[in-house]
This record gives C-alpha cells, structure tokens and sequence, in this order.
C-alpha cells in the first residue's frame, strides 16, 4: 500500500570531500550455492539483529556520476554453467509478487567494461564469483533467498551533445539476460537517458522484461531537460513519465503472471519532484533506492526520509565501497535498517 502525501524539506546537493573506503574483507567471504527457489517459499525466522543508530540528519550527497568509458570492451564469456533448479509457477490470471519472494543483492556497471562499477571491472566469471561471496554475508539476516543480480547501465549518460547519451549495443545486453538465466541471477537494465526520449529506451528493452528474472531502473540524475548537462547538472523525473512506463510494465505482469519491478534512485528531493503523482499499478512493484555517495548518516537519513515519503513500496540502499563511501556500512548495518532494504546495490 502507497503512504500519504509527505511534504518536502529542500535539501541542496553540494559537493562532500571524498575520503577512499576499501571494501570490507568480510563482504567476500566463503560462497554459499545459489538459492533453490520454488514457487512456494517457507519463510525463514528473521533473527534479531544489532540496532543501528539513525539519527535523522540533512547531510549533504554528493552525485553518484561517473565519467563513462566510451569504448566498449567486450567480456568473457563466463565459464561456470548451472542447471536452473526452480521454475516460478506463473500464472497469467493471478500474477505473483516479486519482492516479496526475494531479496536481490546487485553489482552494478555497464557490461562494456570499467568505470561505471564493479560488474565492468573483472572478468564476469570472477565477477560472479564475487558476488556470490557478498550475498553469503547477507544471508543470515534474511528472511527470503537472495538473488545475485547483474545491474546493468545500458543507456550511458555523458556530457557530449546532441543527444548526451550513448547505448550500449543490444546484442550484448541480450547475451548478458540470457547468461544470467542459465546462472539463476537475476538483471535489471538500467537507463541515463540524457536528453534522450526515456520512453524510446523502455521500447528498446521492453522485450526482455517479459523474462521473470529481468527489471527496469530509471536513473533521474541524469534525466536531462533542454538546458541542463549530465555530470554538471542533477537531473528530474517526473511521475507523468513513470506513469507511462508503468503502465507498459503493468501489461507485462499481468501477461506473464509475475509482477515487474521498477528501481528510481535517489539521493535528493529535486530528482523525484511530485512523488505523491506516482501511480499504483497492482502489478509494478516501485523500489526507491536510496542512491549518493558520502558518509553513512546522511544515507541512513536520507533511506529513512524516503520511506515515510509517497510512492515508497520497497527500499533499496546502493554502496560504494571504493568511491566515497565513509564508512562502507556492513552487512549488518544494512541489514538493520528501517524497513529492511530488499535490493542492496554495490557499485
């Protein structure tokens, strides 16, 4: 269910010195397999974990920008091979629930290669690897299995006009969703669309979100209107837009029998400006996550902000372990926020 109206506290975005966090050792422990997911899951007890202290503050964030690299490398193929050993029960007359099945810990960047996050830096099969180790960390906090997700960036804001954007090549992102659905993981595709047309890049990936395992995100920092420049300005999106898409996604759930998931980041007020506009489409699940980097009161205050805020349905929280994050919160610190996040996102 949606939240009532908030009323918006103007919070302006100025530029924090960063101080470099290396990743937390523990974050890559042992690997734990992948979950066997089935339609029905049994709910595992949630134990109690450490209380974290939130206390509300209006710290500044700083941009999550980053110069994008323009020349795409390809990656290996990746080497591991699994067997999918669940099969979500879809049911075209009463679509399921997605997040409330699972939690999804994501390691994002573009599949081009580095310098938009750690999915481009390594070698995916090593990449994977690492993912897998991360999620272990999680798990005993969880209350539903965890899905190892690829975040992709396949629409790549930058500074250069006429358009301010440039797209990763399909065929690429296409080969990406379908190795992860051999490797039981799971994708969401994520747009900068510039001062490009948001919904001409729906369109260009709406085929693939007829697969249950792939996602939409929209990242409004780097939605552009006439005048502005993505890494100089902060861009807005405007609930007219996401209703639109919404309502496409909508469509697409109710056909396949399983709800489809829509990611907005955020890490100021101006980036999502008439929140209370957002619709509520029974079979699109918003997740705002709380996006920015900088120290970690003012992304607990900004998290905690948000879900009292409308169209809040699920929360997640995005790190950076080498970029500005100070501390990198632990997974028992993330794990100990209010209500739980069920999409963590390392970039």
């Amino acid at each position: 269910m949606r939240l009532t109206r908030g009323l918006w506290a103007s919070l302006v975005c100025t530029a924090v010195f960063l101080t470099g966090c290396q990743l937390n050792p523990q974050l890559f422990a042992a690997a734990e397999p992948l979950p066997t997911l089935v339609s029905t899951l049994e709910i595992l007890p949630n134990p109690p974990t450490p209380a974290l202290t939130t206390t509300p503050v209006l710290a500044t964030m700083t941009s999550t920008a980053v110069p994008p690299t323009l020349l795409p490398t390809e990656t290996p193929t990746p080497t591991i091979t699994l067997t999918p050993s669940y099969h979500l029960a879809l049911d075209a007359t009463q679509p399921q629930g997605y997040l409330s099945q699972f939690r999804l810990v994501a390691f994002y960047g573009s599949p081009t290669g580095p310098g938009l996050g750690i999915l481009g830096e390594l070698p995916r099969e090593q990449m994977h690897q690492r993912l897998l180790d991360t999620i272990a960390d999680y798990e005993p906090f969880s209350d539903r299995p965890i899905l190892p997700t690829y975040h992709l960036v396949t629409t790549v804001a930058n500074p250069h006009p006429p358009f301010y954007f440039h797209r990763v090549d399909l065929d690429l992102i296409e080969r990406w969703v379908e190795e992860a659905k051999v490797l039981e993981t799971a994708v969401i595709l994520d747009v900068q669309p510039g001062r490009g047309d948001i919904m001409a890049e729906f369109e260009r990936l709406e085929h693939l979100l007829y697969e249950p395992h792939v996602h939409f995100a929209i990242d409004p920092e780097f939605v552009m209107n006439s005048w502005q420049v993505p890494l100089v300005n902060v861009g807005q999106l405007h609930a007219a837009e996401i209703n639109a898409i919404q309502a496409r996604m909508n469509a697409i759930g109710a056909e396949i029998g399983l709800n489809r998931v829509l990611i907005l980041h955020q890490f100021s007020p101006g980036m999502l400006p008439d929140k209370w506009l957002i619709e509520d489409y029974p079979h699109v699940e918003i997740l705002i996550d709380g996006d920015g980097v900088g120290a970690a009161d003012a992304k607990i205050g900004n998290y905690t902000r948000y879900a009292s805020e409308p169209a809040f349905e699920y929360g997640g929280f995005k790190l950076f372990p080498t970029d500005g994050d100070y501390p990198v919160l632990t997974p028992t610190e993330v794990m100990s926020l209010e209500p739980q996040p069920v999409l963590i996102i390392y970039q």
